[in-house]
């Protein structure tokens, strides 16, 4: 009688844990915050001034304690460093001022340990010049020959210099063709002189490029961010692209010409498609799966097309980065337009995915006041699908200033507009504590300066303040992983030109309101015209410490007496739900989905013993 009651306890346990487990089962990158590790600038190990692996591991506690599940380490491959890691030498080998293979294995093991994920960058459009696969391109080597993009001189007069085959140009400025002299042809190059383009026409470029694929998701990887998807291939015929207008036709600017033969070229797709496959082939041997994501500077409607469809799989997503350029001076309609112009023409089963700052773009922290950038990091998190941390966000670094004798990103140099650019700005030192340099590295002189703010905004002092960016960001990642983040409905609202709100719905579960006032004077919180079903007074989840509200505080959001509505201050942010609804019990209430296999295999026990008996 005992053992029926057993077996009957169990089953009704597994089937009332099951039906109140609401959130489907979904991809662990469905909903994740992919958390970008500029290695040279992460952490310092050994001091001589450039971060390394040994670095990141060092802060792996950190990472997984602030909430970050994904880390996208950047490249830490054989190279040069003339693109800083995107210039390839070896794709099999790792770069000494990062590290060894060993560090990396011990960086991976640790990682997964930990319950979290690491991806890598897939660099497929080019190589380093000093690769040995460019030197044995060079001398005709099969098969290596026809791996990069060789094409003869223009005819000239005997004794004139090489003439360009075309009219391309480098993104970096000045002509996409370089002169070899040892081979006597131009080789192709959209980036820096020292980044030949692969040929992807060539069969065997693209059994080279899967068996870098194989060998690191063999080491353990769990997905790449492949680098520069648009530039992969060129028109076969090479012909001029024409310009955007006569005036420019002597242009050396890449964004005079209309780029219509070496830009977003259709054949694109049927690569990543290709790689896709092969990923998922690794996925299906130990039903672990791996992540693909993209990098494409394209419009929200081209964007699109990297998804896929359920029988023409490409990326599981590409990265939006329509929140890049949001400034101070940008208002509801356009931050709205930003969201909806990319959400609203997803595929059904297509991930979102919102960046606001990276490694090639100013910090959001320099760009909006920083006050806002707190909030903006609200929107960020609590939009349906998967947010970008760029390292250093969750204290809200700003860029640094760099003299000219210290800059070291020298690629715009030849560019006729942006020669006075460099990208070192966003790329300064991860801000640790108030110790020498930040606590970056103990070296005299990093490779690059350290902010001057780092005394008083680094990841010690943050932590230590329960109003901080810091804590608030862990505030945020818990509740990401709620129900009603993780599959709730998304609603928008332009409550006035400044006040911009959103609500995240699931039936059942209590709505979750974001809030940010994106403009310069306080702003009413009547949110009566938006027609959410919301309650009239809810209750502050997080919030900006410039808001004027704590959490907890009641909030008064729709009323007959506009007067007598909640206010929010200028540049501020707050996350709203109803009165008692996310206690911290509450905010792991995903819990449950782990609760079943684990009853499961307790009721598998005692049944065993049961029988036993029996």
């Amino acid at each position: 009688m005992a053992g029926d009651l057993r077996v009957a306890v169990c089953v009704i346990l597994i089937f009332v844990l099951s039906i109140n487990n609401k959130v489907e089962s979904k991809d662990w990158f469905e909903n994740t915050v992919i958390y970008q590790i500029y290695p040279r600038s992460f952490k310092d190990s050994d001091g001589d001034g450039t971060g390394d692996l040994r670095g990141i591991l060092e802060k792996l506690d950190y990472l997984h304690d602030v909430g970050f599940e994904t880390l996208w380490i950047q490249p830490f491959f054989k190279s040069p460093m003339v693109d800083f890691g995107y210039d390839i030498t070896d794709y099999r080998k790792i770069e000494p001022i990062f590290g060894t293979m060993e560090d990396l294995r011990d960086l991976i093991d640790a990682i997964h340990f930990k319950g979290m994920r690491v991806i890598i960058d897939f660099i497929p459009n080019h190589t380093s010049d000093e690769s040995e696969w460019f030197k044995k391109s060079v001398n005709k080597e099969d098969p290596y020959t026809n791996f990069y993009i060789w094409k003869d001189s223009k005819e000239r007069e005997p004794g004139a210099p090489p003439v360009p085959p075309n009219n391309w140009l480098s993104v970096f400025g000045g002509t996409a063709w370089r002169w070899n002299e040892k081979r006597q042809q131009f080789y192709y190059g959209g980036f820096s002189p020292g980044q030949p383009e692969l040929n992807l026409r060539d069969p065997n470029v693209l059994d080279a490029l899967k068996d870098v694929i194989r060998f690191w998701l063999d080491f353990g990887v769990d997905g790449f961010r492949v680098d520069a998807v648009p530039f992969f291939y060129e028109d076969e015929q090479l012909r001029d692209n024409p310009w955007v207008s006569p005036d420019k036709e002597n242009s050396t600017d890449f964004n005079d010409q209309n780029r219509i033969h070496n830009f977003k070229h259709p054949d694109n797709h049927q690569l990543i498609h290709e790689w896709r496959l092969l990923m998922d082939e690794y996925s299906a041997r130990d039903n672990k799966q791996r992540l693909m994501t993209i990098e494409a500077y394209e419009s929200p409607e081209e964007l699109q097309q990297y998804f896929g469809n359920a029988t023409y799989k490409m990326s599981h997503f590409p990265l939006y980065f329509g929140l890049v350029t949001i400034n101070s001076t940008s208002d509801v309609t356009f931050l709205d337009e930003i969201i909806h112009d990319f959400i609203d023409k997803m595929p059904p089963h297509g991930i979102p995915s919102w960046v606001a700052s990276n490694h090639d773009n100013s910090r959001l922290a320099s760009r909006v006041d920083s006050e806002f950038a707190e909030a903006m990091l609200m929107v960020q998190l609590l939009l349906p699908g998967v947010g970008g941390i760029y390292y250093g966000e969750e204290i809200r670094m700003r860029d640094i200033y760099v003299r000219p004798d210290q800059k070291k990103d020298l690629t715009f140099t030849n560019h006729p507009a942006w020669g006075h650019l460099t990208r070192d700005l966003c790329r300064g030192p991860m801000q640790w504590d108030q110790s020498i340099n930040a606590g970056f590295s103990t070296s005299k002189t990093p490779w690059l300066p350290v902010n001057a703010d780092y005394w008083r905004n680094n990841v010690a002092n943050q932590l230590a303040d329960p109003r901080s960016t810091l804590n608030t960001v862990k505030r945020l990642l818990r509740l990401k992983k709620s129900s009603v983040i993780e599959s709730g409905k998304l609603k928008t609202c332009k409550v006035s030109k400044w006040l911009y709100m959103f609500t995240r719905d699931l039936e059942g579960e209590p709505p979750v309101v974001v809030i940010i006032n994106l403009g310069t004077e306080v702003e009413p919180l009547c949110l009566n015209e938006c027609n959410h079903s919301l309650h009239g007074i809810m209750e502050v989840h997080t919030a900006s410490p410039n808001s004027g509200f704590s959490i907890g505080d009641p909030v008064e959001i729709l009323s007959g007496n506009l007067s007598r509505c909640s206010a929010l201050r200028p540049k501020a942010g707050v996350v709203l739900t109803s009165p008692g609804a996310f206690s911290a019990s509450h905010e792991t209430r995903a819990a449950p989905s782990l609760l079943i296999p684990l009853i499961s295999l307790s009721c598998i026990v005692s049944l065993s013993y049961i029988f036993e008996v029996q």
